[in-house]
């Protein structure tokens, strides 16, 4: 039996970057644990290929999906007669499901037991007996009642399908056999770990490295599907949402988020995050202070060690200051702000842009970007070169500037201070943490970067200007970085704290109590 079955959502081993990076290396730094992997995804085919070769150590890879195609589906008739003959089979005093039943309370509950995970994994609710059954239209229409009474019905029909299907497929799937569940965020690769420790009795883990609620929040904000019109009066042909179905829907993603939250923290033993910021953060959303810690990530700084020698032999005869963006190109990574930076720091200054990371992602958005680095004259400035190793990345650019939304702990800070390049970030996540360091000796270091707010072209600009004019500062800051992370975050740290996590028994199988 595996020691530990890692769940993951959206990530490792298909998605390339830091998350991913990180499970990597934790897999191979403990070579003496058998790992299972279930990795959750959109649909079958939305991950082409595997970004990573799976080490000796992982036994089984398992892939869930949350939609199917419609032609894996079998015909509308077919789905009615077995969502009809499910609600037989367990009709009785309540003609719905547990399943059902643990829907709505994820809606109206805010306290949560052990009750609410047993019934979530009873197995009684089948995908069609959500889409057809009279039992499932029955809470569609009380939830719009009670929750969006003035909402279009027809547009809450459609959110609750999408909001739930996913999790009705997943809990279908069987829980691989174990030691322990180890959760790689909340959402519903959380909950769904969370149902398969209850139901086995082995204890679950729980690691954060962003905050999966917040950026759900973040991204339901500038959801294209989730808008309003622009104008007071839309024109019937309008497809976007009156301004109250708009409010009242965001509101159900938002409660329903925060609630499987709430179903991973009370069910984990041991809840991790990157910073305290984001530990604070978790308490706030339902996580049991007491089972809370930090582990921050680590990086290997030997390996960093011999790519800042041959980083230090190399450097390049005069030329323009080169600025680096690293990470896969996705609205939450906020690229359009670092092209906006960029523009303005070119009014000043001489500077060119290096782009490193998967572009295949959100092909979309890597389009709108294309388009703003064209409509602003910096297609001779800013160079998109792909997914790259890091001895191909770093010594490639002179500044590090991540601008996103939301960030857990960015190993790409890591990796450019323990090279000795200064780094440019939002205030979000662990990143105040990185730059400026956390307390006694750690902060005695000196900053190595400068923080910025969300979304701040002009602040970001600006510290592009300061670093790129004056080279002592870039070596002084990026002296301090490699400093920090040498001290504060080698690899071998968080290996050492996961070990002595992945002692399972040390755990407690089970807990008890309430979260709200």
């Amino acid at each position: 039996m595996p020691d530990i079955c890692l769940v993951l959502e959206g990530t490792y081993p298909y998605v390339q970057g830091g998350v991913s990076t990180w499970v990597h290396n934790l897999i191979r730094g403990l070579p003496s644990l058998r790992f299972a992997l279930v990795h959750i995804g959109p649909e079958r085919g939305a991950y082409h290929r595997r970004r990573y070769d799976l080490p000796a150590n992982v036994v089984s890879l398992t892939d869930l999906y949350c939609r199917e195609p419609l032609s894996a589906l079998p015909d509308p008739a077919a789905l009615h007669r077995a969502a009809h003959a499910q609600v037989r089979r367990h009709a009785g005093d309540d003609p719905g499901s547990r399943v059902l039943g643990a829907f709505r309370r994820l809606h109206f509950d805010d306290r949560l037991d052990a009750s609410l995970l047993q019934d979530l994994g009873s197995g009684d609710l089948s995908v069609p007996a959500l889409l057809h059954s009279g039992p499932s239209l029955d809470l569609t229409m009380e939830l719009c009642q009670r929750l969006a009474p003035r909402a279009s019905f027809i547009d809450f029909f459609w959110h609750f399908r999408s909001m739930h299907l996913p999790l009705a497929r997943l809990l279908a799937a069987r829980a691989p056999a174990a030691g322990a569940y180890h959760a790689l965020c909340t959402g519903y690769a959380g909950a769904l770990a969370a149902v398969w420790s209850q139901a086995t009795g082995r204890p679950l883990l729980l690691t954060e490295h962003g905050i999966y609620t917040r950026e759900r929040v973040l991204e339901l904000h500038r959801a294209t599907w989730l808008q309003q019109p622009r104008r007071r009066r839309a024109a019937p042909a309008d497809p976007r949402l009156d301004g109250y179905t708009v409010a009242a829907l965001r509101r159900m993603w938002v409660s329903f988020f925060r609630a499987l939250a709430r179903c991973a923290y009370f069910r984990a033993s041991k809840i991790v995050s990157l910073s305290e910021a984001d530990r604070r953060r978790q308490i706030s959303d339902g996580a049991p202070a007491e089972r809370t810690l930090v582990v921050p990530n680590g990086v290997d700084i030997d390996r960093l060690d011999r790519l800042f020698e041959d980083r230090t032999q190399s450097e390049p005869g005069p030329r323009a200051v080169r600025v680096g963006f690293v990470g896969r190109l996705v609205p939450i990574k906020n690229f359009t702000v670092f092209i906006r930076s960029c523009a303005l720091a070119l009014r000043r200054l001489e500077l060119e842009a290096r782009v490193f990371g998967p572009l295949d992602e959100d092909p979309a958005y890597v389009r709108r970007c294309r388009r703003l680095v064209a409509s602003l004259g910096l297609e001779r400035t800013v160079h998109f070169l792909g997914p790259r190793p890091m001895e191909q990345i770093y010594p490639e650019i002179d500044i590090l500037v991540l601008t996103s939304f939301s960030e857990g702990q960015p190993l790409v800070i890591l990796e450019a201070n323990g090279l000795g390049i200064p780094v440019i970030a939002s205030d979000v996540g662990a990143c105040r943490d990185l730059l400026e360091g956390r307390e006694g000796e750690d902060r005695s270091f000196g900053p190595s970067g400068f923080l910025t707010r969300i979304s701040a072209p002009e602040e970001t600009a600006a510290a592009i200007r300061r670093l790129a004019s004056d080279p002592a500062l870039r070596r002084k800051m990026g002296s301090a970085g490699r400093r920090r992370v040498a001290t504060c975050y080698p690899q071998s740290l968080t290996l050492s704290s996961y070990r002595e996590l992945y002692a399972v028994r040390s755990w407690p199988a089970s807990v008890g109590g309430s979260s709200d």
